[in-house]
């Protein structure tokens, strides 16, 4: 008795030489630089946020040294006035209560 029994050995040659004749595209496409990503990017109307122009935002950071972490859970008649009072003066929360100990003579 053959091993091709039912005569699929014919096929089976057939796919396999279709399979050995198959050869990999050219690749992806090269990327594009960077120099042409932006000015597509500038036709466009973007504008980078890198380079020479690009600046940081002037932060209202400053140096405060030391820090200790205060939670405390305030009535709403008390938060809601606070934290309205920070943000109209543009008060981070410590700096509203170091204005209001300066204001109550605790400094």
């Amino acid at each position: 008795m053959t091993d091709d029994a039912f005569g699929f050995s014919a096929a089976r040659n057939r796919t396999a030489d279709k399979l050995k004749n198959i050869q990999p595209s050219g690749g992806p496409p090269a990327p594009a630089t960077l120099d042409a990503v932006d000015a597509a990017g500038e036709s466009l109307g973007f504008k980078s946020r890198e380079g020479e122009g690009a600046l940081r935002p002037a932060g209202r950071r400053r140096e405060i040294g030391p820090t200790l972490a205060i939670n405390t859970r305030a009535p709403e008649r008390v938060a809601i006035p606070f934290i309205k009072f920070c943000e109209e003066n543009r008060y981070s929360y410590w700096e509203g209560i170091e204005e209001l100990m300066k204001r109550a003579g605790l400094r």
